[in-house]
């Protein structure tokens, strides 16, 4: 060691860390951010992976080149080049962050330490002279924060470099997300004191987009609640050259939140249980984000759309996915979503470039946006995973439906098969038991509901969005709260085709051959969300 230098010790050796960051290989990008999981640490290990990853100039200049174009060729350049950004993003960090079970940090003593550590110790790290290592690791360090700024320039200078974000939420631990303006905030209001009641108390933060989004008062109330605040998404990304507005800033509350696991809910989504249960879903234990599907409507095949816009390999679960099997022209539902961001990382910075930069049309090359290939936000969840490379995820293998009023019940034209019983069935609250599997003809049920409903894997009531007005669009006249006799599932008991209809104002019709009666636990629940709501004057006068 130089007599009087500033050269600080690594903060680990090899076999006995100090601090437990994790060591990535690109090997393995997204069984990555282990850091402070115990692996152990070698500060010479990850800086000899820099060093060797460094990008050769005709890869770089390719890289770096502008995003341009649109539609789906835009978003396959998108996926190759994100993740080639997780490669050399997954090296690097594995270098500069150190965290354990409290702290988490960003190392940034490289320098320091290349320009005074012993040569013993550079010659374990590679053969180049001591200048060339230093100008090596700058190159790399210079091109990541390129690309980086190329890719996903929005979260600074909130957060100084992406490394920092992701740091910001290592510890972060869970919580629920909303987001909303005045005209939500009565039932954002209604969301949280009635999962409060159902036992739920997550700390809650709401993100709005500025002063006139979410005004003082709502704030005030809002924050009335224990473990809730407020906080103006609009500060902490910058939009320059276009808007962050509408459905888009459900992406950017979901990734900004400081929490790492996170419940992102629609300002309408209410639930029947806890929705801290979600946490404990397998297949969100599994893999880290557990998605919803949306109602099996209008079949049409996209295959050959997602094999234009994914890099290869596609995955399995793109070539099971609706658009692949053409069930559906609907995947996902977006009204609640249940992600860990530390593992999730890449994917959800590509799913925030989906509905940031890349949103909108083109208007002077005539370029497609992300919002003309399809309605919204909402498929870009799963695919911006598929683009990112990252299919650690999961859809909820419960069933889709509403619940309501039966409308109309239309018998069988002729005798068909005797009915089943509620023992073959195993559905002890069916209004009426469907006719067996295997009959020609079989009893419908129509209901007509505002609500989309999601089922668990017993088939009882998890949680539903559409508020629960019959109209929470109409402001003029009066409207009805809700009724709710029965729900259905889309999924028939014969495998038969869902059969909805779409209306105006969210307005959905339902057919199916059976109708399933609430327990009184669950109607328990419906009638503490309507009184919440009446309590917090969310209903207009009369409901």
């Amino acid at each position: 060691m130089k007599e009087g230098s500033d050269y600080v010790p690594e903060t680990g050796s090899d076999e006995e860390p100090a601090v437990e960051p994790s060591h990535h290989t690109q090997s393995t990008p997204f069984v990555a951010h282990n850091i402070g999981n115990g692996e152990k640490y070698s500060f010479r290990g990850a800086l000899k992976d820099v060093l060797h990853m460094i990008p050769d100039e005709i890869y770089v200049r390719d890289l770096l080149r502008p995003l341009e174009g649109g539609g789906q060729d835009r978003l396959k350049e998108l996926g190759v080049r994100v993740r080639a950004f997780n490669k050399f993003f997954t090296v690097w960090e594995a270098l500069h962050v150190v965290a354990d079970s409290k702290l988490t940090y960003v190392r940034d003593d490289v320098i320091n330490y290349l320009e005074n550590a012993p040569e013993k110790e550079l010659a374990e790290v590679s053969n180049l002279e001591r200048g060339d290592i230093v100008r090596a690791y700058e190159r790399y360090r210079a091109f990541l924060a390129k690309l980086s700024n190329i890719l996903f320039p929005y979260t600074s200078p909130y957060f100084a470099d992406h490394l920092t974000l992701h740091s910001h939420f290592r510890n972060g631990g869970r919580g629920i997300v909303l987001s909303g303006n005045d005209k939500q905030a009565p039932f954002i209001l209604t969301s949280i004191m009635s999962f409060r009641k159902l036992g739920c108390n997550l700390p809650v933060e709401i993100m709005y987009l500025g002063e006139n989004d979410l005004n003082d008062d709502w704030r005030m109330r809002l924050e009335s609640i224990p473990s809730v605040v407020t906080r103006d998404l609009s500060q902490m990304v910058s939009d320059e050259g276009w808007e962050l507005k509408g459905w888009a800033s459900k992406a950017f509350a979901l990734l900004m939140s400081s929490f790492r696991e996170v419940i992102y809910l629609d300002a309408d989504a209410l639930f029947f249980v806890n929705p801290e249960d979600l946490f404990e879903d397998p297949g969100y234990v599994e893999t880290g984000a557990l998605f919803f599907r949306d109602r099996i409507y209008a079949p049409s095949s996209r295959k050959q759309w997602l094999k234009d816009m994914l890099p290869k390999p596609i995955s399995k679960k793109a070539q099971t996915s609706r658009y692949w099997t053409g069930e559906s022209r609907e995947q996902q539902e977006s009204g609640c979503l249940v992600v860990d961001k530390w593992r999730h990382f890449v994917a959800m910075l590509t799913v925030t470039r989906m509905n940031g930069p890349d949103r909108d049309d083109n208007s002077k090359t005539g370029a497609k946006g992300v919002y003309s290939l399809f309605y919204g936000d909402k498929e870009t969840f799963w695919l911006g995973w598929e683009l990112a490379g990252d299919t650690d995820y999961w859809f909820n293998e419960g069933a889709v439906g509403n619940m309501g009023v039966v409308s109309e019940h239309s018998s069988p034209k002729h005798e068909a098969s005797s009915p089943a019983t509620e023992e073959e069935h195993g559905l002890e609250n069916e209004v009426a038991p469907p006719t067996k599997r295997d009959a020609e003809v079989h009893s419908l049920y129509t209901v007509h509901s505002p609500q989309l409903l999601h089922l668990d894997l017993n088939n009882r009531p998890l949680w539903f969005n559409g508020w629960i007005l019959d109209d929470k669009f109409e402001d003029d006249k009066f409207v009805n709260v809700s009724t709710w006799d029965v729900y259905m599932s889309e999924i028939k008991e014969t495998r038969e085709a869902a059969e909805w209809r779409i209306g105006g104002h969210n307005m959905a019709t339902l057919k199916s051959n059976v109708a399933y009666e609430f327990t009184d636990k669950e109607k328990e629940v419906l009638q503490m969300i309507v009184d919440t709501a009446r309590e917090n004057g969310a209903l207009k006068h009369g409901q």
